[in-house]
């Protein structure tokens, strides 16, 4: 039996903002899911938003690696919509930018 990834979710003590914030980040758009859960559509993975205001385990509970053409211009794009840029960093396999979404989960861009 093979697994796939059929979704990602994160905790969020503010499911709104955090499903706002993804969907201006990865395009597309979010719909309620149910029970406050609030589903972002608008790339390859359904990423799903639940209510965690006692469950929220830290701001690093989920780290997410974004790809881009242009990560200049992307990292740009997502400061100005809500993310706070935290480091530039660069190993013997490339480099990236480390940011941090509303919630203060890192995410990087490459």
């Amino acid at each position: 039996m093979a697994l796939t990834l059929s979704a990602i979710t994160l905790n969020s003590a503010d499911p709104r903002r955090t499903a706002a914030f993804w969907t201006d980040a990865l395009g597309g758009s979010w719909r309620d899911g149910g029970n406050g859960y609030l589903h972002v559509l608008g790339g390859q993975v359904l990423l799903i938003v639940q209510p965690a205001a006692d469950r929220v385990t830290g701001p690093t509970d989920v780290h997410l690696d974004l790809k881009a053409d242009d990560p200049a211009h992307e990292v740009a794009r997502l400061v100005a919509v809500g993310a706070e840029l935290v480091a530039e960093r660069s190993d013997s396999h490339g480099s990236w930018t480390v940011l941090r979404d509303p919630d203060g989960r890192e995410f990087c861009v490459a």
